[in-house]
């Protein structure tokens, strides 16, 4: 597959990751505390898509890892974190979607920019 199209695919797991997100954090605290699976699934495959497709782009385009693609990941570990955090109560739900949108916003700027 070529470098872009590893690209395309990275998005479209941002989106399945936070189309989950949403359902999950939209259905908290129903079902007694409980999220339908179909969104937990959305989130988990998201992840899974982003990390393969990521990893493919970044070596089909030749990148360096470098400490911004470090970071990067790291914002992502703690996004697909959220749910399990939000579910034990550790998180509140609105505190959840600032760091969520907060983590989202830095992860875009460390790719389009590559700060470090």
């Amino acid at each position: 597959m070529t470098p872009e199209t590893y690209r395309l695919l990275h998005v479209v797991g941002v989106l399945l990751v936070f189309l989950g997100l949403g359902g999950v954090l939209a259905t908290a605290g129903g079902e007694g505390g409980r999220s339908p699976k179909l969104f937990l699934m959305l989130h988990g495959i998201g992840l899974l898509v982003m990390l393969v497709c990521g990893i493919g782009y970044v070596h089909k385009a030749r990148l360096e890892w470098q400490n911004w693609l470090f970071a990067k990941i790291a914002c992502w570990v703690l996004i697909g974190a959220i749910p399990f955090l939000v579910r034990r109560g550790v998180v509140p739900r609105v505190v959840a979607v600032v760091l969520v949108l907060g983590l989202g916003a830095t992860a875009a700027w460390l790719a389009r920019d590559k700060p470090f």
